[in-house]
This record gives structure tokens, sequence and C-alpha cells, in this order.
């Protein structure tokens, strides 16, 4: 279990001690692979594997990894003691699953120059905000949004987290609690935006219960 942080390009950064055996292994052989997921006891959860080289950072990039994993990690402390060193995981290929037991399973792998070009979702810096607002102060709304983007009858709905293409949530069905994918109905430009999508999905949802 590791905390990464990642550079310009996407590539995670470690700080490990010379100390651990899995620095020893690296150094010995640099092919690796690193699993990535929001909560481990989650089967559901999306799971990312990227496999690559570590790549020890040298010297002269040491400041660079250092300032970065301390703005992902501020208490990280222990990167300044004489045994700690930054290593760079250079993927050659990522591959991801979407989870087992959810609605939206799904699968597939990117290469190294692909992953390259992708670009940070925008909307991603305020998903636990905007989640957690709708959560706590407009559930019932979710609920309906997302009964009629499934045109199934649901229990309850929590938004997990979201993007620009829309949001992820846990409802209640038929006895179950399952994950899905709720889009919006065009990609968010910004956080305002996100607002003014949610009401325009509530507006459409409350005319067909209307109807």
């Amino acid at each position: 279990m590791v905390d990464i942080c990642c550079d310009e390009d996407g590539c995670p950064i470690l700080a490990i001690s010379s100390l651990a055996v899995h620095t020893k292994d690296l150094l010995a052989n640099p092919k690796c692979s690193l699993l990535v997921t929001k909560d481990p006891t989650d089967r559901t959860e999306l799971v990312i594997t990227l496999h690559g080289d570590a790549v020890f950072v040298p010297d002269n990039e040491r400041e660079a990894s250092r300032a970065s994993y301390l703005r992902k990690h501020p208490g990280a402390f222990w990167v300044d003691f004489g045994d700690f060193q930054f290593v760079r995981i250079e993927p050659k290929c990522v591959r991801y699953v979407s989870g087992v037991a959810t609605a939206m399973l799904g699968s597939g792998e990117f290469t190294w120059e692909e992953y390259k070009k992708a670009k940070v979702d925008p909307i991603s810096q305020f998903s636990i905000p905007v989640a957690s607002h709708m959560n706590r102060d407009h559930a019932e709304d979710t609920k309906l949004i997302v009964q009629h983007s499934l045109s199934i009858k649901v229990d309850h709905a929590q938004i997990i987290d979201l993007d620009r293409l829309g949001f992820n949530v846990k409802a209640g069905y038929q006895g179950k609690t399952l994950k899905f994918r709720i889009p919006f109905p065009r990609p968010a430009e910004d956080r305002r935006d996100v607002k003014n999508l949610i009401v325009e999905m509530l507006e459409a949802a409350k005319q067909v219960s209307i109807d």
C-alpha cells in the first residue's frame, strides 16, 4: 500500500525507503504494476492497473517531485528522511475494470501514448462538494433524476462522484444496492454548468412524473 501523486504527464510518483524490500526489488528489476482503486474493500469500484517501469528520480528532478508529492500529501514529513527517495512509474499499458456486481461493468486498456494525451477532467475537483451537497440536501431530486434516466423505479439514490460527462450513483433496486452511470445531456463546462444541467434533468424528470 503506497501513497502516490502524479507528474505533469500523469506518471505516478512514489516516495519509498531504501530499507524497504520493494525498493530492493525495483532496483533489481524495474518492471512493476500499480493497482489503483478508491476503496480496496469495495469490489464494485473502478480498478486501474498501470504496467510499466520504475525509474528512480535523479537529484536534479528531486525538488520538483518533492513539491508535487507534498501538494498531494502535505503531512508526509518523512520524505526528507535520508533513506527516502522518489520513484516515477512510467506506464507502458494502463488497464481498467469497472468492478464486479455493478450495472456499469466494463473493461479495457490504454497505451502509454493514449494515456499521455488524456487531460484532467475539469469537473473532478468539484466532485466531493457537489455530491455531498446533493446527498445532504437534494436526495429526493437525485432519486427522481435517476428514475427518469434509467426508466426504473428506485428506492433511493446517492451520488458517489461526478465528472464533466455525468455522475455515478448507488441506488436501491428490488432489494439490492447497485451502481449506475447517469450521463449529462451534454458535457459540463464548469461548476455552475453542473448545477444548470442537474436543474435541467430534474425539470425533465418532474415533467414526466406529472404526465
